[in-house]
């Protein structure tokens, strides 16, 4: 799993794009390989029972933590660059706004802890969304003089996944297979924990390509994460889709009875 990360990562200072295009390919096979195939035919399983599929609930909600956690990484790794080469802001405002983004996500999951029912579905179906509009609010106003706008954006983006993450979690487990309750709680982490390491690398990888590297000059950075930034907005379409299929699957409790 580290070596497929590392795959990743190795590509963004390589020069040469079929290298680059190799790398990554290189890394994607490596971790589908390692869930795929070898933790598959282990006798002492990692992950639980289609873990990567999208036709099972828990492969989705997996897939879900995965996406989510690839973007939380990225959007929080650029932004003291961000504020201080291009909006050249003091260093105290540079972790207020960082702070913003853990401000939203736990008043989301305080909000709708003790959600159920349809509200527990809207909750689901909306964490992804706001998501969404943070990122895209932070994407457009991320070389603009509008430092407020910005602000609001990653508390948008905090919200959205405090919204939904506590209900996904708990879903995921109520769809777990009898007697794997216990690799899918400690995939729950796992996956994110991979979307994490990925996202890292991946954004890392992207701003090389656009040309960051060492540089501070304003139009640069701003060209660089502003790009990192619209990308990483199709994982999170992918999330918000895979949500929406997960929904379909209907409640744990009638999927089990069923």
């Amino acid at each position: 799993m580290a070596g497929g990360v590392f795959c990743i990562a190795l590509a963004g200072p390589v020069s040469d794009h079929l290298s680059r295009v190799a790398l990554i390919i290189a890394g994607i096979f490596i971790i589908g390989f390692t869930i795929l195939r070898l933790d598959r035919r282990s006798s002492n399983r990692l992950y639980p029972s289609g873990a990567l599929s999208i036709t099972s609930p828990v492969g989705l909600s997996l897939w879900v933590l995965l996406l989510g956690g690839l973007v939380q990484t990225s959007v929080p790794m650029f932004l003291p660059l961000l504020l201080q080469v291009v909006h050249e802001v003091r260093p105290l405002f540079i972790s207020l706004v960082s702070l913003c983004i853990s401000l939203g996500w736990t008043v989301g999951t305080f909000a709708v802890s003790g959600w159920s029912g349809r509200k527990e579905r809207f909750a689901l179906w909306v964490g992804p969304l706001l998501m969404m509009a943070g990122l895209i609010g932070i994407t457009v106003t991320a070389t603009l003089p509008l430092l407020s706008v910005l602000t609001v954006s990653s508390v948008v983006l905090g919200l959205g996944v405090g919204t939904h993450n506590v209900h996904l979690l708990a879903r995921t487990m109520g769809f777990a297979k009898k007697g794997e309750e216990r690799i899918t709680a400690s995939a729950l982490p796992s996956f994110r924990s991979l979307g994490t390491a990925i996202g890292a690398a991946l954004a890392g990888m992207l701003a090389n390509i656009v040309g960051l590297g060492d540089g501070t000059d304003v139009v640069q950075v701003g060209k660089a994460i502003t790009f990192v930034y619209g990308f990483n907005l199709i994982p999170l379409i992918l999330a918000a889709i895979m949500m929406f299929m997960l929904l379909a699957k209907g409640d744990p409790k009638n999927a089990n009875e069923g």
